[in-house]
């Protein structure tokens, strides 16, 4: 029998890269939607772990916090989960890059430009997707572009090798609604603009389907 009571972990968040004791990279995601996802797990009966980065909003009581600062933070609390969870929810706003080296001392303001180097940060749902570990696992992400890009979820739902992605836009860093679809091997939903809490919903019940029929790749139940 499938379990009705699931461990499900999801990250939220932006990711903080630190350039010297004062600066850092960072980007405009306020945690609400990683917030919201680990509120429907709680209201769902699910044990829930949510792996935080920087944010001001308060988590919701009865989740298993862990705060994390920089991609390679996330990297390492997610791995240290990974055998714990049934599903996972990845919907932090990773850093793709982050300085290439930390100074320790406040880098200096000069006459001329400043020129900083950057490297990549591993893709942790790529890693994910590629893991023994991952195997009878629910693997769901997020995919966000400047406008709603269906092509680029679809392309991270197959290379990826995700169960679920939800497709929305940068309009929705910051705010309490937010326009998408939800993407899956056994069809595509357009969600309209709903709020983060119901599509936090949607997305939490879609784990449900997932380890209900007992297989990848089930349809989008309709909203």
């Amino acid at each position: 029998m499938p379990p009705s009571r699931l461990r499900i972990l999801i990250t939220g968040g932006p990711t903080f890269e630190d350039l010297d004791p004062v600066r850092f990279l960072g980007n405009r995601s306020s945690g609400r939607m990683g917030l919201a996802l680990a509120a429907a797990a709680l209201r769902a009966g699910h044990e829930t772990r949510l792996i935080l980065g920087p944010t001001s909003l308060e988590p919701p009581a009865g989740a298993l916090i862990v705060n994390i600062r920089s991609a390679a933070d996330m990297t390492r609390a997610v791995l240290a989960n990974l055998a714990w969870a049934d599903a996972l929810v990845m919907a932090a706003a990773v850093a793709d890059y982050t300085p290439a080296s930390y100074s320790r001392e406040k880098l200096k303001k000069n006459a001329g430009e400043l020129v900083l180097r950057l490297k990549r940060t591993e893709d942790i749902l790529l890693r994910l997707g590629g893991l023994p570990e991952r195997r009878g696992k629910f693997l769901a992400g997020f995919s966000l572009d400047a406008g709603l890009n269906l092509e680029e979820g679809r392309r991270k739902l197959e290379e990826k090798n995700l169960d679920l992605v939800a497709v929305n836009s940068a309009e929705a860093l910051g705010a309490g609604r937010s326009r998408a679809w939800l993407l899956s091997r056994g069809g595509e939903t357009d969600c309209g603009v709903l709020e983060k809490a119901e599509l936090a919903r949607l997305i939490i019940e879609q784990a449900g389907v997932f380890f209900a029929s007992g297989r990848r790749g089930t349809a989008i139940c309709p909203t």
